[in-house]
């Protein structure tokens, strides 16, 4: 039998920065992931601000040694490609909160970036990092949490953060937490060598395809040539169309001239992975007597975007700000616990509110390629559209109808 003071579920970001946080405050924990490091994982592989701004709240020089590695592309922006192919690139905003050294945002697999977490974590004595075992079954009392391994094996603790991924059993038990197609994405992704004409600063790629809107078609540059390419789509449109999405991520790579310049001397050097992702619909309690939800468990994905890494490690940083509270007054009762709930939301709740309306105005070809054609000339609405990244009340525009009549007749 295994003890310690915090449980955690899943040593992927979320699960990782928690520990990482509560070991900063000398407070004891059990990491247990059912994979053994370095592994893979399903992402897009882009790494927001937020992170950033995360581990350097964590550690200033962990940001230091995590920026010099070789494994990441320091990104700079985003590149919009409508459904007529117009291009627009709108810079992400560096509130040089790090420092001017720091890019707004990362580009690296997550095998890379994921063991990088995992090696500092092996070095704190706090931590107790245990691989190669799945958690199957919890029991929650008033006496504390028991975690029971596959192996039979026991893990007790005062309270549990539940942070192993979308497909986590934890989010429905004890999170209560089921989710409907219409709010599932699923991504499929894959990493092709040779894919030209990326943006000099390293802009991550979203190219709205007729046929996948309001999802879409995304390619990220990465070192030594590499790229990560997929598409995306809620899992209702999917059923509906009766789509095929590798089918047509090849068949646009292959006929669609925009894809076909950038592809023409590509190759593909991984298999095509599917995975799902639990969308951010509506505010949802992620707590309850000693245990928290945390990353994509949570339910934190942004459903325009697909952030999803940013929203983790804030998450993870907001559950051990709670754990230690809830350790030092020594209440876990799902009341008290329901801060972790209020911090996250006041962080990110209105972010995600807004995104959660705006494919309602994405999801139609047309109005989608005027947004864009105005924009390429206009400096007024670009900078309307490179705000709304990063400031929520520029965000709230997006999601009304009226900003879009303005843009239809000039004004």
């Amino acid at each position: 039998m295994i003890k310690s003071d915090v449980s955690i579920v899943g040593a992927g970001p979320a699960g990782s920065i928690a520990s990482l946080f509560l070991a900063k405050e000398g407070i004891s924990c059990t990491l247990i992931d059912k994979a053994k490091f370095p592994r893979d994982k399903i992402c897009g592989d882009g790494i927001s601000g937020w992170v950033l701004s995360v581990l350097g709240k964590l550690d200033k020089e962990l940001l230091l040694r995590l920026n010099d590695q070789p494994f990441l592309l320091h990104s700079y922006g985003i590149r919009v490609v409508a459904p007529n192919y117009k291009q627009l690139d709108l810079p992400f905003l560096d509130s040089n909160e790090l420092g001017e050294n720091f890019p707004p945002g990362y580009i690296a697999k997550r095998i890379d970036f994921d063991n990088f977490l995992i090696e500092e974590i092996k070095s704190k004595k706090q931590i107790d990092l245990i691989e190669n075992t799945e958690i199957v079954n919890q029991s929650i009392s008033a006496e504390g949490v028991t975690l029971q391994t596959k192996q039979g094996d026991e893990i007790k603790s005062k309270l549990v953060i539940f942070a192993n991924g979308a497909t986590s059993a934890f989010m429905e038990q004890p999170g209560g937490i089921v989710k409907e197609k219409k709010d599932t994405m699923t991504g499929i992704k894959t990493y092709f060598k040779g894919v030209t004409g990326f943006h000099e600063k390293n802009y991550v790629e979203l190219i709205f395809l007729k046929d996948l809107l309001p999802g879409y078609f995304w390619i990220f540059p990465l070192p030594g040539g590499l790229a990560n390419v997929g598409v995306g789509l809620d899992q209702n449109r999917i059923r509906k169309r009766k789509i095929n999405l590798k089918k047509l991520m090849l068949d646009a790579i292959e006929t669609i001239p925009y894809l076909q310049e950038r592809f023409k001397n590509a190759e593909q050097v991984s298999k095509i992975q599917a995975y799902g992702l639990p969308l951010w619909d509506k505010k949802r309690s992620i707590s309850g007597e000693r245990f928290m939800l945390a990353g994509d468990t949570a339910n934190l994905i942004d459903p325009v975007t697909g952030e999803g890494m940013g929203h983790a490690a804030l998450s993870g940083m907001f559950a051990a700000v709670q754990a230690k509270r809830s350790l030092e007054s020594g209440n876990y009762s799902a009341s008290f616990m329901q801060q972790y709930d209020d911090d996250l939301y006041a962080k990110i709740g209105k972010e995600l509110s807004i995104s959660s309306k705006i494919p309602r105005f994405i999801k139609y070809p047309w109005l989608f390629n005027m947004v864009v054609n105005k924009a390429t000339n206009s400096k007024t609405l670009q900078e309307t559209l490179t705000l709304a990244m990063t400031d929520l009340e520029v965000r709230k525009k997006l999601k009304e109808p009226s900003l879009y009549l303005k843009v239809l007749f000039g004004k």
